[in-house]
């Protein structure tokens, strides 16, 4: 069993929101590109990559910190090549690729402890995180095998959320235990993103 302890220190802490949200006292540069510890790495070219983006085909959602960008998710920290979607509390997380569930943890409330989350395990070994998900709100068991763009889950504010979206990483095949090893990711069925998505853009999800 994996410690939900370890788990729920991963994300966005309140006191780092990066969005406009009503009565938020933070504010965020919408003008910040890829570190150059980001552009250097090997990217998978997007139109073949292995992902979609983890929402249903049709929908539009905006990034708010992406790969190399600031805090939890800056160059060299665990969550290095994480991606935030802004999205409300309730909305429908698919599986951006197929493979078999791992972990599930549901039970923490809107703004509470624990972080919800699902863990998929893929063919190489490497896990799909998705995070801060609302309570109660896995449609996926442990054991379970997805295909990608199933409905997995409900994005929420749990955990160290600090406001409503979902936190995506791939983690390297060693553990999914934080702080783990996040690596990069691009998506097929978007618009052209060479090294994966940039901040603050809105990213529609095309049929693939």
């Amino acid at each position: 069993m994996i410690p939900v302890l370890l788990l729920a220190t991963v994300g966005c802490s309140k006191g780092e929101r990066d969005t406009r949200r009503p009565g938020s006292k933070n504010t965020v540069n919408t003008t910040e590109s890829f570190e150059t510890s980001c552009i250097s790495v090997g990217y998978e070219y997007w139109e073949a990559s292995k992902y979609v983006l983890p929402y249903p085909v049709g929908k539009t959602y905006k990034t708010n910190r992406t790969h190399c960008s600031t805090r939890s998710h800056a160059p060299g920290e665990p969550d290095q090549y994480a991606l935030d979607f802004g999205m409300g509390i309730g909305t429908i997380v698919t599986a951006a690729r197929e493979g078999r569930v791992v972990f599930v943890e549901e039970s923490g409330e809107p703004g509470e402890f624990p972080n919800n989350l699902v863990v998929i395990e893929h063919d190489d070994g490497t896990f799909a995180q998705y995070m801060h998900l609302d309570y109660q709100g896995a449609f996926v068991k442990v054991g379970q095998s997805v295909s990608q763009g199933d409905e997995i889950a409900l994005s929420g504010d749990t955990g160290p959320a600090g406001y409503p979206h979902l936190h995506f990483v791939v983690t390297k095949n060693d553990s999914f235990e934080y702080p783990y090893k996040s690596i990069p990711t691009t998506f097929k069925n978007t618009k052209p993103n060479q090294q994966s998505l940039e901040p603050y853009t809105d990213y529609p999800a095309y049929p693939y």
